[in-house]
């Protein structure tokens, strides 16, 4: 019972593994670090989406804010590890390596009209957006939907 638990659980990660493998990257200097998921909360508006994203102690330069084919807001940053020489760490808690974070956008979104800005760890991206129109439609009963409702009482 229990070498079939093992089984089990053997095939479990062999099943994982290419999941897995997606959340490491491949880091500039060849070694692998761990890709975050960043905080994020996004707000819609009348007029524009508001994302922001907690990146405390990020480089505001290895940030990268991308809009994809119109649809898609991908943010990337970077916080890298204290080099060696500053001191031994006795206990380490903060997450080091790529953050990363999606947010689908809606239709016709101009992504030259976007805008970011870094302040005190915190990302604020605002994309505008042209107002949602609500459009009454009027519903036609055709002459078989009202020979039904008589037939049902």
């Amino acid at each position: 019972m229990l070498a079939r638990t093992f089984d089990t659980f053997d095939e479990l990660v062999r099943r994982l593994e290419p999941s897995l493998a997606g959340w490491f990257a491949g880091s500039k200097d060849g070694s692998r670090q761990p890709r975050i998921i960043a905080p994020m909360e996004v707000l819609r508006t009348d007029s524009e989406i508001v994302i922001r994203v907690e990146l405390p102690g990020v480089d505001p330069d290895s940030i990268d804010v991308t809009v994809l084919d119109g649809t898609m807001l991908r943010v990337r940053a970077e916080r890298r590890a204290p080099t060696a020489g500053q001191g031994e760490h006795l206990r380490r808690g903060f997450a080091y390596g790529t953050f990363e974070g999606t947010v689908m956008l809606p239709a016709g979104i101009d992504a030259g009209q976007v805008s970011a800005r870094y302040d005190a760890g915190i990302l604020e991206i605002r994309v505008p957006h042209a107002a949602v129109q609500e459009v009454k439609i009027p519903v036609e009963a055709g002459s078989g939907a009202t020979k039904a409702l008589k037939a049902a009482s």
